[in-house]
């Protein structure tokens, strides 16, 4: 039985405990990988990868995979707090892997990332936009055959037009992408939870060369480039 991976649709419920006190029951449905959006902590997300449907576990998340030295007042989780969760993993809808989509899978895939992507980067949370609009870049990023492959063996018309209509999705969106990858840089100024390895903050936008690559007179992608090595002194 396998285990739910980034991107999957995980359904789950715990009790939060520090020291001897329940500070939270709670029933959450999201998408492993962006949890922070719903106010779930980094722990419980890497928890999640190593479970399987319907297991139920003790989790003890520290301090830096939970609230930080922050803590959250809502919860009435103090700086620094260590906490244990009862955690069970309810179900989950694995999310496939790129080599298992097909084209217009991995527009669609990329469509909507874009859209999270621009939501989260308007409500200020840049680490889950950045992670989205690296996706785009990921999943649409020409690969081996999709390079060489020029559908001219094809005799059918309607494929012809509907795998011309992909791939002119599939130049669009990973500009788009591309283009807004460096924006959350500029928005990540406080510490995150996670160490930098974790996060992968430090790492340059990928997907702002395969951008410019594609149009190297881009005026949108060189200013947010610019935008990118301003903030990290590069």
């Amino acid at each position: 039985m396998s285990s739910p991976r980034d991107g999957s649709t995980v359904s789950v419920s715990w009790t939060m405990k520090h020291l001897d006190r329940d500070l939270e029951t709670r029933t959450v449905k999201f998408i492993l990988g962006d949890g922070n959006a719903e106010g779930v902590v980094p722990g419980i997300e890497l928890a999640l990868k190593k479970m399987k449907k319907a297991e139920t576990a003790t989790v003890n998340v520290t301090s830096p995979y939970a609230y930080g030295h922050v803590g959250d007042a809502g919860l009435a989780v103090p700086g620094g707090a260590d906490l244990v969760y009862l955690l069970t993993l309810e179900d989950f809808q694995q999310a496939k892997y790129k080599y298992e989509m097909s084209d217009t899978e991995k527009v669609e895939f990329a469509e909507k990332a874009k859209e999270m992507g621009t939501g989260y980067f308007r409500d200020g949370k840049y680490e889950l936009a950045l992670r989205k609009y690296e996706s785009i870049t990921e999943y649409l990023e020409p690969e081996g055959d999709d390079m060489d492959d020029d559908m001219s063996d094809s005799d059918d018309e309607d494929k012809d037009k509907e795998s011309e209509k992909t791939e002119e999705k599939k130049t669009k969106v990973p500009g788009a992408g591309g283009e807004n990858e460096a924006a959350p840089y500029c928005g990540i100024q406080q510490p995150s939870p996670l160490p930098p390895q974790a996060t992968g903050r430090n790492e340059r936008p990928q997907g702002m060369r395969i951008n410019l690559s594609l149009d190297p007179k881009n005026i949108k992608a060189l200013f947010r480039r610019g935008q990118a090595a301003e903030i990290s002194e590069d």
